[in-house]
Parts: C-alpha cells; structure tokens; sequence
C-alpha cells in the first residue's frame, strides 16, 4: 500500500450541516490495519439508508471544496433491495482496488 487511507461514515442527521454528518472512522497504513477495520464495521448493506461510506486518501476530505477532488466524481451503484447483499462483494472489490493500485489511473 503506497498511500495511507481514511473511511468516512456518512449518516444524515438533519440538525447538522452535511459537512459535519461527515465521519471520520479511521486511516489505515498497512494490509493488516486494513482488514482489522473492515472485519469491524459494519457492512454498506447493513448500514442506515441514506448513509454511507467514502474511502479517500489520508488528507483528502469527501467533499468537492477539496482542492484534490476539482476533477474528482462520484461513483454511485443502485440496486434493488432483493441485490442489497451484492452491495458487500461491490463494495469490497472496488476498495481492494483502489488500496492495491490496481486502477488504470489510480492518481486521478
């Protein structure tokens, strides 16, 4: 792992600014820093609807006002309820990847 990462927690809670619905849960270094957080959160089908998790290098904050993300997007994945278990494997899959470097344009 070449960069460290941090997970953010997103749970709306309308007495709070978007901005402070934001997160942090933890920044990881190591394979083994990694797999001890995911094996303890909870899993994106488990979670509340209308939250989420974002996974950013250290220092970047899920947010467009980041100078890091100006040609940033968003990746969005919609599912029926009967598919909300695939959510897991989706959402795993494409965190290995990202962590791993194994994207094409993993600086973008």
């Amino acid at each position: 792992m070449q960069h460290p990462w941090t997970l953010w927690y997103y749970e709306p809670d309308r007495n709070k600014s978007w901005e402070d619905n934001q997160n942090q849960v933890s920044t990881f270094t190591t394979v083994e820093d990694f797999w001890s957080l995911f094996t303890h959160i909870k899993q994106p089908s488990e979670v509340k609807i209308g939250s989420d998790y974002s996974l950013f290098k250290e220092s970047i904050r899920p947010m467009w006002e980041d100078k890091a993300n100006k040609n940033g997007g968003r990746w969005m994945l919609a599912l029926n309820r009967n598919q909300r278990r695939e959510l897991d494997r989706y959402w795993i899959d494409t965190v290995l990847c990202m962590i791993g470097e194994a994207f094409d344009s993993f600086d973008e």
